[in-house]
């Protein structure tokens, strides 16, 4: 079924809706949040939740890509699910995944104004991942949205590690020089 399909089956507050999520998505969000997790269990909860909190937004969100909507949710769930089950202590996975960021992205987190720098700095992400290569734009998102391993992406993608490593280093850099021409203080 398709996503337009399903979105009115969430409109219609059919539970045939959850059904057909499911069967188009499950797979594809359980790989998401296993990705971030590292536990089976953890993840297929963090699934159950995002078909849950799905439930109880669409309406009257009206997403333009549920696949992407249901992403979002799940990533964000697993996160909260990672920083709650680690207690204030990043798992090493994570903690690999931001310092290899660090020197390219702040952290800012807290105050309003802070809050409105972190949504500027998505955006001007987002312009960044416009003009890169559709490749290189593809190895960042595997590695740093989807929180795939290194060995993964090089799999998926029938290339080897280091070439991955390189491409990643090389975006990496990128992203940092781009932002300090916008005006982002690293």
């Amino acid at each position: 079924m398709e996503d337009q399909a399903i979105l009115a089956l969430y409109r219609e507050r059919s539970e045939t809706a959850l059904a057909e999520t499911s069967r188009r998505y499950g797979a594809y969000l359980l790989a998401i949040a296993s990705n971030l997790l590292h536990s089976r269990e953890d993840a297929e909860e963090v699934v159950g939740d995002t078909y849950w909190r799905a439930w109880n937004s669409i309406p009257p969100a009206a997403p333009r890509s549920l696949k992407h909507y249901l992403s979002r949710i799940t990533r964000n769930l697993a996160l909260d699910r990672l920083d709650y089950r680690s207690a204030g202590k990043r798992d090493v996975e994570a903690t690999v995944l931001l310092s290899e960021l660090e020197e390219c992205i702040p952290d800012r987190r807290g105050s309003a104004e802070e809050c409105w720098e972190a949504k500027e700095l998505g955006i001007l992400l987002n312009r960044f991942l416009e003009q890169i290569p559709r490749e290189d734009r593809a190895l960042f998102l595997a590695r740093y949205y989807y929180a795939a391993t290194v060995r993964q992406i090089a799999a998926l993608q029938g290339i080897p590690e280091r070439r991955v490593k390189y491409r990643l280093t090389v975006t990496r850099d990128k992203l940092k020089t781009y932002l300090e021409k916008e005006g982002v203080i690293l």
